[in-house]
């Protein structure tokens, strides 16, 4: 059995990937790249053979799913690599291809990480639009899917509370992408809770959401894996606590041992903003959209325990995540 992780490059992806490779289970792991990707992390794998796959190219998919049997899909363009990266091009229609192509060859099984709906917003945040019309395709595929939908993950929401501490150790950044708006932003606020004892919350911090490890995301996807459990499946994650920003600001003033102030911006700023940057800058304008969401609404998943419990996966909560963080650096 050969599986194809396409989106290796990102965190997930190579999280996937490194995860399956130290399983040796027998199985074939591939890691898919773009031409332009840092294939650095991937090639230090043992037993990861590298494919070239662009989804805006059709003819490096076909070729990329040659004697492919399972696919799993993290590939986004939420934190753009590339100026051509676009949600239409890449997230909607690229996965689409994907889909298409692993139908052609009679892929057994095609899993995508998706994200959890937003419900009324779904339709207005380009991000979860592509997702929600990648779902679609793939349930009227007729391939044999599995798809997991994620809330917020801890590696990536909490550093722009005003944090470097929970990118310790990571091999394959999230956050700090050729993206200059993404990178900007978080240069002004990566040492606000060190240095300036504040932390960063959008509106007044009381919106709830079930924070979730992205090393548990990727533990889904493993198990899921010629799982049946998982076959034509629309499963929802998240972690195994149901936390708002200002019960976040409690887990960081126990790592660090000290108060912290808010320093709070409207949730309309992030609204209004959105707007302003969508003509020009649709990532940004996803990334403020998500933003004012995420304070405005909650995103809490049910029955994370029976979940955790079926597919074999040990949740991490978020003052494990924390601690855990805390102690690498010492």
């Amino acid at each position: 059995m050969n599986i194809l992780i396409v989106g290796a490059t990102g965190q997930l992806g190579y999280t996937i990937t490194k995860k399956l490779a130290a399983k040796k289970g027998g199985f074939g792991i591939f890691a898919s790249h773009r031409k332009t990707s840092q294939t650095a992390p991937l090639k230090k794998l043992e037993g990861v053979g590298l494919r070239e796959i662009d989804l805006s190219q059709p003819e490096t998919i076909k070729q990329g799913l040659k004697d492919i049997n399972i696919v799993i899909s993290t590939a986004n363009t939420a934190v753009p690599t590339q100026k051509s990266d676009n949600f239409k091009t890449i997230d909607e229609k690229g996965v689409i291809a994907l889909i298409d192509e692993a139908k052609k060859q009679q892929i057994q099984q095609f899993i995508f990480v998706s994200a959890l709906p937003f419900n009324k917003w779904d339709d207005k945040i380009p991000l979860t639009k592509a997702k929600r019309a990648v779902e679609k395709h793939l349930i009227n595929s007729g391939l044999n899917y599995t798809i997991l939908q994620p809330t917020a993950f801890m590696e990536v929401y909490f550093p722009y509370m005003g944090t470097e501490l929970t990118m310790n150790h990571s091999e394959v950044n999230t956050i700090q992408r050729p993206f200059k708006f993404a990178n900007d932003f978080y240069n002004g606020i990566r040492k606000s809770m060190e240095e300036k004892n504040t932390i960063n919350i959008i509106g007044k911090g009381d919106a709830k959401c079930s924070y979730i490890s992205l090393e548990n995301v990727a533990d889904f996807c493993i198990n899921a894996v010629d799982n049946t459990k998982a076959y034509r499946k629309v499963i929802t994650l998240g972690g195994p606590d149901v936390l708002s920003p200002i019960e976040v600001k409690g887990l960081f003033e126990k790592v660090y041992q000290k108060p912290l102030k808010v320093k709070s911006t409207p949730p309309f700023v992030m609204r209004m903003m959105s707007g302003i940057l969508s003509p020009f800058n649709k990532a940004a304008s996803n990334i403020m959209a998500m933003n004012y969401v995420m304070a405005t609404s909650d995103a809490i998943v049910p029955d994370m325990d029976k979940k955790s419990a079926e597919f074999g996966v040990d949740l991490i909560s978020a003052e494990k995540f924390l601690m855990e963080k805390a102690h690498q650096t010492h």
